[in-house]
């Protein structure tokens, strides 16, 4: 009578092995991809991105008002961890780190539009948008800002010029230029994170008083 029970036994204790098995593989393989990531793997950086895609703009969701502000949220998270990837350390989950991520830049996002918002509703900040379309000066300033930008989108590797070119200046949807190009949706957002950061920070290095557009 009691051999039957003692079977079910083992067969619960072996899934339970199993589980704990497949999260330590889960978290090895994690802590690996970042590692890689840390060290100029743009492969690791990518199986990263497409990894973890779903659960970002799943939290993101919880933070935006609409898809299309959760798919900014994302790309901004992508575009830290890039950045920031070599801070992460292997004592903790990557997707706990990723989420805090989350967290604060849907935070930033926040802040910059009620800040943005606050400036078109005051008074002497009106003006000046006309002034910048009709002046001659603002006019100069704004072709100067996107010679700098073609100027070092030109430098920036070929497959992440394409999708720049074809999302950030044609204006073709991420998941429209996967399509056009013949890949994943989720490798064309890592490839685009990779190019607005590069010239972001090129941007930034080279030409300082353009931080304010990024205010």
């Amino acid at each position: 009578m009691r051999r039957p029970r003692f079977r079910r036994a083992r067969k619960r204790d072996t899934a339970q092995t199993e589980l704990v098995y497949h999260d330590r593989a889960s978290y090895a393989l994690d802590a690996q991809l970042a590692a890689l990531a840390a060290a100029g793997d743009d492969n690791a950086f990518t199986t990263l991105v497409t990894r973890f895609h779903p659960a970002v703009f799943r939290w993101s969701l919880i933070f935006a008002d609409d898809p299309d502000e959760a798919e900014d949220i994302a790309q901004e998270v992508f575009v830290r961890v890039h950045r920031q990837i070599g801070d992460y350390r292997s004592d903790g989950p990557l997707e706990g780190w990723l989420y805090r991520i989350t967290r604060r830049a849907a935070a930033q996002l926040r802040r910059t539009r009620r800040r943005r918002g606050r400036l078109a509703l005051t008074p002497a900040a009106r003006p000046l948008r006309d002034v910048y379309t009709t002046d001659p000066g603002g006019r100069v300033d704004r072709q100067r800002a996107a010679s700098v930008i073609r100027e070092l989108f030109a430098n920036l590797p070929r497959r992440q010029r394409e999708v720049f070119d074809l999302i950030d200046l044609q204006g073709l949807s991420p998941a429209e230029a996967a399509e056009r190009m013949g890949m994943k949706p989720v490798t064309v957002r890592a490839h685009l994170f990779k190019a607005r950061k590069a010239i972001r920070d090129s941007l930034l290095a080279t030409h300082p008083a353009y931080g304010e557009l990024s205010r």
